[in-house]
């Protein structure tokens, strides 16, 4: 429809022709803003995806860790199969390395010459070679039979009753046929070090010794056993506090059907584990005592705050977070994240170098890494990511607890010893399972503790348990006095 088609002359008509005008317009307007929302709609659609592709990511990722959470440890787990592995075994041209030859040979057998097996006939020109076999000899039980006398005294009437330095308990009648020493120490190296079930035990032990026992034997040993070395385990932890180093670290544990926790604090000589007593603070306050004047390594955790000792803590750690973030946050290119990633490499790599720097030198590069630390924490304290910003509050926390490595020596920049030293723990924990009663985890905590301890100073616990189990009343066994292993 155009001006052509209408009357223009009468009033109305123009009047009917301008409306309709105004409405034509007012629809050409309303149709371009439509064409540009749809425009927005998928601009808005093409984020959406994009937002939706990168959750789907994440939640894979975090699915993923959660399963690996899971796994059954393994020291070198693979997750993904190589497409093209490597051939097995070592390169073409690498010297062949071989049992060396006996030192001394208790059996010595000819073999007789055999005839040929295709026709029956002798065989000339013999040569004969040496072929030397190693191997454990069948070891069956040995019954001691103790005649032990038992008197009165012809004074004061005292019951009086002998005892051999073989024996390890007075009881007798129907509580006097016992498991020895060697096996009672195997069955408790082989629950609280190597992780496996007392039902286990048994059957091992019934396998390859012929030795006939119920697993609720080797539970009252254990009892037994720890009672007998508590004064050596408190003598363990009275030398623990002279150490100069500790390293602490921490992870879940079952008392019953309670959830609670196993400590570990660690030095190089000595180890400490206590199960129970919850997460807080007071566990390590109650192991260390008030008097600790060492250094206490240990990971982000609060509990560790109130702890009234000089403090380090682990740079690993922090590294570690750094990675999840930049993996976690949408702008994956943060250079204040790979600052103070390179800022904390950096310190861990000056602390190496220590003795190829003059004293002058290297106290002036410490603390260029200080004035570093202090500008990163002051600029990004309230940086745009809520989770940088809490890095750096955290950091800021525990200022002049993360360079503690460049200024003493014998203090390493990360937790890695008390980690190393838990790692048994979590072993025994997914193998053999827990603790039932608080009395089972009592007994784990001093047996594994001496056993550690044992092969971190050189020591056989066999040669402990032995002078435990022999001597007439609990005594305190220091562990340099043992023979070495």
């Amino acid at each position: 429809m155009d001006a052509s088609e209408i009357d223009l002359s009468c009033l109305s008509c123009r009047r009917l022709w301008g409306e309709f005008q105004s409405l034509r317009t007012t629809v050409e307007r309303v149709d371009e803003q439509v064409a540009e929302l749809r425009q927005q709609n998928n601009k808005l659609q093409k984020q959406n995806a994009k937002r939706q592709a990168e959750i789907d990511r994440l939640k894979k990722e975090w699915e993923k860790s959660e399963k690996n959470a899971q796994r059954q440890t393994t020291r070198f787990p693979r997750r993904q199969r190589k497409t093209e592995p490597k051939k097995p075994g070592r390169k073409q041209g690498t010297p062949a390395t071989h049992r060396d030859r006996p030192v001394k040979v208790d059996r010595e057998i000819d073999v007789a010459v055999p005839g040929c097996p295709d026709c029956c006939c002798a065989v000339e020109n013999i040569e004969v070679h040496q072929q030397f076999q190693t191997d454990l000899p069948l070891v069956t039980p040995v019954t001691t039979q103790f005649n032990v006398p038992v008197g009165t005294c012809l004074r004061c009437g005292k019951r009086v009753q002998g005892r051999h330095p073989e024996q390890i308990s007075d009881a007798l009648g129907a509580a006097g046929n016992l498991i020895g020493p060697n096996a009672q120490t195997m069955a408790a190296g082989l629950k609280h070090h190597a992780g496996l079930s007392y039902a286990k035990i048994t059957n091992f032990l019934c396998d390859y010794f012929h030795l006939q026992t119920v697993p609720s034997t080797f539970v009252r040993a254990g009892a037994r056993l720890a009672k007998r070395a508590g004064p050596t385990f408190e003598l363990l932890k009275s030398q623990l506090r002279l150490e100069h180093v500790v390293h602490a670290d921490e992870t879940g544990w079952r008392i019953g059907i309670l959830s609670d926790w196993l400590w570990a604090l660690s030095s190089q000589r000595i180890t400490i584990y206590q199960v129970g007593g919850g997460r807080g603070h007071d566990v390590p306050l109650s192991m260390l005592g008030d008097d600790f004047s060492g250094i206490l390594i240990s990971d982000g955790l609060a509990s560790y705050d109130p702890l009234p000792y000089l403090k380090g803590r682990c740079v690993g750690h922090v590294l570690a977070r750094i990675s999840k973030l930049v993996a976690a946050l949408p702008d994956r290119n943060l250079w204040e994240l790979q600052t103070l990633k390179g800022l904390l490499q950096e310190a861990m790599h000056l602390a190496r170098r220590r003795e190829m720097l003059t004293a002058k030198g290297y106290r002036r590069r410490v603390q260029e890494l200080e004035n570093r630390l202090n500008f990163w924490i002051l600029l990004n304290e309230q940086h745009r990511q809520p989770d940088v910003a809490r890095l750096a509050r955290h950091l800021q926390k525990h200022r002049h607890e993360w360079f503690m490595f460049l200024y003493d020596p014998l203090v390493p920049p990360t937790n890695n010893h008390a980690e190393r030293m838990i790692r048994p723990a979590v072993i025994t924990r997914k193998l053999g399972g827990c603790n039932k009663t608080s009395a089972g985890a009592k007994v784990h905590s001093v047996l594994a503790s001496l056993m550690v301890s044992c092969r971190q100073q050189g020591k056989r616990f066999l040669d402990l348990a032995g002078q435990l189990f022999h001597a007439a009343e609990r005594i305190s066994i220091p562990l340099a006095s043992l023979p070495d292993g």
